[in-house]
């Protein structure tokens, strides 16, 4: 992505799904928005970010997310997308926004990609690819495949460190 050509992006972002976990700890938490930051060329104080996720993930996911970024919350199923969504409904990001950035594979997204796609504003995914919805994948302009390793014995010992700093 060019940032260069890019005047204002909306970045969405369902961080259980990212993780496929729904009380990721901090190290997963932070390693994923890090990653997340490089593959997509986030821009702080240019592109806004929502970060989602439900009741059981929102002191972590809050106590990394830090800055001037939104943290929504909502619990149930769907509950992070439901919120997302809410976003994409109520806060017209085609009026206000040159591109969306969607960090989810859930298909409940594509009829408003598609819909913000049809609209002239571009919508790039980003998900782990063996959680992408085929429908999300074919509505979405750009699809950026998401991969980490959090390393089975790191992760842990690191999260209990960084919560009790």
């Amino acid at each position: 992505m060019n940032n260069a050509t890019k005047c204002r992006r909306l970045h969405l972002v369902d961080i259980e799904n990212l993780l496929g976990d729904p009380f990721p700890n901090a190290f997963a938490v932070e390693v994923a928005l890090s990653t997340y930051v490089e593959l997509t060329g986030f821009v702080e104080g240019g592109d806004h970010l929502v970060v989602a996720c439900g009741h059981g993930a929102a002191w972590t996911v809050g106590c990394c997310l830090g800055g001037h970024h939104r943290l929504r919350v909502r619990g149930g199923k769907d509950g992070a997308d439901y919120e997302l969504l809410g976003v994409l409904d109520y806060e017209h990001p085609e009026e206000r926004y040159d591109e969306v950035v969607l960090a989810s594979g859930d298909g409940i997204f594509a009829d408003r990609v598609a819909d913000l796609a049809g609209r002239g504003v571009p919508v790039t995914v980003v998900s782990r690819p063996g959680s992408l919805s085929h429908r999300l994948r074919l509505a979405a302009t750009e699809v950026l495949p998401f991969e980490i390793d959090l390393g089975a014995e790191l992760a842990p010992a690191v999260a209990v460190t960084a919560v009790a700093a």
